[in-house]
């Protein structure tokens, strides 16, 4: 658990510059591929910490119930199991999704010609005529995160209240 977490602690321009080393040394050419590995090694940790908290709060005799009564591991995954974590789902889903949004020193070191958003606002920064659109996208993504948030918080009360639990007592959780 300790290595999957290790690039929480690890600043990121030395993950960039490792992983930039490494690829050029196996030859490999910079890409998009090469990105979404750098954002991958950079949000799985995050993603590992919030399903990991998911998964302890299952309770384990819902799913032998659900074998005892002669369902498949397939069947009991679907109709139990990934019902109950779906939240935990949703919330690494939106938490690596702004992470990956917000990632911008492994997108500059691993891009190749193409380039990610926030490569993309970067370099649009240094020409003064550039900033009203780059003011305008920037309005356009926070507009974006505040309803990916609004979104989350209608999954969380929705989930709260199948649970029985008033959806005040469970504001700290998320």
């Amino acid at each position: 658990m300790g290595l999957i977490l290790l690039p929480l602690v690890l600043p990121e321009i030395i993950i960039a510059v490792a992983l930039l080393v490494m690829l050029m040394r196996l030859g490999l050419s910079l890409s998009l591929w090469t990105v979404i590995v750098g954002h991958v090694l950079v949000c799985v940790p995050f993603s590992i910490a919030v399903l990991n908290s998911a998964f302890s709060g299952l309770d384990q005799s819902l799913e032998e119930a659900s074998f005892d009564l002669g369902e498949t591991a397939w069947g009991t995954f679907r109709r139990v199991t990934f019902p109950l974590i779906l939240p935990g789902v949703i919330s690494s889903l939106l938490i690596t999704f702004t992470i990956s949004l917000d990632e911008f020193i492994i997108a500059f070191f691993l891009t190749g010609t193409d380039v990610t958003l926030p490569v993309y606002i970067w370099s649009q920064l240094r020409f003064p005529a550039k900033l009203p659109g780059v003011m305008a996208l920037g309005t356009l993504l926070l507009l974006l995160t505040i309803s990916l948030l609004v979104i989350a918080e209608f999954f969380r009360r929705r989930t709260a209240q199948r649970r029985g639990l008033d959806a005040s007592t469970t504001e700290g959780l998320i």
